[in-house]
């Protein structure tokens, strides 16, 4: 059963994760997001209910600078994020910034920001 709040958004976003006050640290990739929270493709060791800060990775440097949240479940890809608090301007700054949306969500495509590495 979901429990997110709003829309999920197919993502592709590198960022810099960290967690127990930096002492642990990765690079990850959002896979999809919503205004309450996301999944992150990671290694980061960490478990829930654990706090957890991301930067993201983009050139531009019109996201936040930081994205505070806490984990919510963990699977053998990555982590299930809860946003400390609700993050709209994300998702709306995703759909509003993305050229290639209109095409790519006619062919039913994941919206493109970054390449994310094989699986």
């Amino acid at each position: 059963m979901e429990h997110r709040c709003g829309t999920r958004h197919e993502v592709e976003i590198e960022v810099y994760a960290r967690s127990h006050g930096g002492v642990v640290s990765s690079v990850g990739w959002l896979r999809n997001i919503s205004a309450s929270g996301g999944f992150l493709v990671t290694t980061l060791p960490i478990q829930p209910p654990a706090h957890i800060s991301l930067r993201l990775v983009d050139g531009e440097g019109h996201f936040p600078s930081r994205i505070e949240g806490h984990v919510v479940r963990r699977t053998s890809e990555g982590l299930g994020i809860e946003w400390s608090e609700y993050a709209p301007e994300l998702v709306r700054h995703l759909e509003n910034s993305n050229p290639r949306r209109a095409e790519e969500e006619t062919r039913g495509g994941i919206t493109q920001l970054g390449a994310m590495p094989p699986r």
